[in-house]
């Protein structure tokens, strides 16, 4: 296939549809520097607001922020609306979940509330419910994304321009592989995770996808999940994604391998689950040790405690812990079947 080139898509009296500009450079080795230059150098305001979807969905960020500001100073008003609701996805991305203070994430509703929106514009009203969807993840109250599954879905259904559907429509995938996931419903969760590893092209967000994957294989095959959390290690590191190689090195792969104890060659940075490795390989006293110097300790936390105790009340706790202050019915499975161990 020759190589398409840029010129094409910029000598014509009238500007094509950025879906169809997208279905002609489409799976093109030079794919994305077509796309990001369309989005960025479009007048037309219909062209300019799915540009806003491509360039936040392929993480594009640098790019993302010249476009707002573009839509923002539009005179056109959905062009200015959409700027705003794109300036506040990008303004959560900016903040790790761990410097999120409470009020953070509700201040992000409080400024889209007093956003006039028509009852029939199913884009904004789409992202609107989706900047609720996050902000229910922000501050772990997954049962409340349930809510909102008809709504978005029926949003999408309205949405009639075709990249900006398949580009939603990958996005609530995204969503509900999380969502089913901390359900529990792991076959619905794997169900929208092999989907978006057949259709994302935005390496990161595969990344995410093979690492949740990895999770939720947890209980059930530790081949599966270390195949998934390698996957996400390797894609990590060919295009030296620092913080998804350090957060998969220290975190998910010592987390699955001590939970299976397997445990040989693996090494962590991080102190809890340096007490998970220990725990794992029998070394009960220096697990304890360890997490005695963490003051704020985290539902795992009081799970590898517990299990190195043998102290059911820390157990419970976890459990407590994991259903009221995270909504995480998956993880809850691990202090229950701790639990479980110690009553045989």
């Amino acid at each position: 296939m020759n190589k398409i080139q840029i010129e094409e898509f910029f000598d014509a009296d009238k500007e094509r549809p950025l879906s169809l500009v997208y279905l002609q450079c489409k799976n093109q080795p030079n794919e994305r520097e077509i796309m990001t230059k369309y989005c960025l150098e479009t007048n037309e305001p219909a062209n300019q607001r799915v540009a806003l979807e491509y360039l936040y969905s392929n993480g594009l960020f640098q790019q993302l922020g010249i476009l707002i500001e573009k839509n923002r100073q539009s005179d056109n008003k959905d062009n200015q609306m959409w700027g705003k609701m794109y300036q506040i996805l990008c303004e959560r991305k900016k903040i790790a979940t761990k410097q999120l203070k409470p009020s953070t994430p509700w201040k992000h509703l409080n400024a889209i509330e007093r956003l006039k929106i028509e009852d029939d514009n199913y884009p904004i009203l789409l992202l609107k419910s989706l900047i609720y969807i996050y902000t229910f993840f922000d501050s772990n109250q997954y049962g409340k994304i349930g809510t909102y599954k008809a709504r978005i879905n029926g949003y999408l259904s309205e949405i009639r321009d075709p990249l900006l559907h398949e580009l939603f429509r990958m996005r609530i995938n995204e969503i509900l592989l999380v969502y089913h996931w901390k359900r529990n419903e792991l076959i619905l969760s794997r169900k929208y995770g092999y989907e978006l590893l057949n259709t994302l092209s935005n390496k990161r967000k595969i990344i995410d996808v093979h690492n949740i994957l990895a999770q939720g294989y947890l209980f059930e095959s530790y081949e599966q999940s270390y195949s998934h959390v390698t996957s996400a290690l390797a894609i990590a590191e060919s295009i030296q994604y620092e913080r998804a190689i350090y957060g998969i090195s220290n975190y998910t792969l010592p987390f699955i391998s001590s939970y299976h104890g397997e445990t040989q060659g693996i090494t962590t940075e991080d102190y809890a689950e340096k007490a998970h490795v220990a725990l794992a390989n029998g070394d009960r006293n220096t697990c304890i040790r360890l997490l005695e110097k963490i003051e704020d300790k985290t539902p795992f936390q009081d799970y590898y405690l517990g299990k190195a105790k043998r102290d059911k009340d820390l157990l419970v706790n976890s459990y407590r812990r994991f259903i009221e202050e995270r909504d995480d019915y998956f993880y809850a499975r691990l202090p229950l079947e701790a639990l479980k161990e110690l009553d045989i």
